[in-house]
């Protein structure tokens, strides 16, 4: 795990080759998170061996208190997230229309357009507030 990297400068980025809306959909998401101040601590997990990585946003300082992992798509011009510790729960992203993945326990989300990455950041804004 590799800590303290940013989307444009990952070691996942330069293996992933993934799509170009992918891409700017991860800088998007990326971005998105830090302006709002919900990102604290950023990681990643590359592996180059089979050519994709994840990176993992952190709620706080310490890599414990994981909010997301996000990872582009080769094949597709979404970006895959999972959301963790309980933030965010499947049903509220059904609510929203969300593209849902099939993870129950930490639902995982299909993002196509940066207006889902502001409705994301948005409810996240919110249910963070309330822990």
């Amino acid at each position: 795990m590799l800590y303290h990297v940013n989307w444009n400068t990952s070691e996942t980025k330069k293996i992933y080759q993934a799509r170009k809306n992918s891409e700017l959909l991860m800088e998007y998401l990326e971005d998105r998170l830090l302006e709002e101040g919900i990102a604290k601590l950023i990681s990643e997990q590359p592996t180059p061996n089979r050519g994709y990585g994840v990176l993992y946003y952190y709620y706080s300082n310490k890599p414990r208190k994981r909010l997301l992992s996000s990872a582009p798509r080769r094949d597709h011009d979404h970006i895959h997230v999972v959301i963790f510790n309980s933030i965010l729960k499947r049903e509220q992203l059904k609510e929203e229309l969300f593209d849902l993945g099939n993870e129950v326990e930490t639902p995982d989300i299909k993002i196509h357009t940066k207006e889902e990455i502001d409705n994301l950041i948005r409810l996240i804004n919110t249910n963070l507030h309330m822990l």
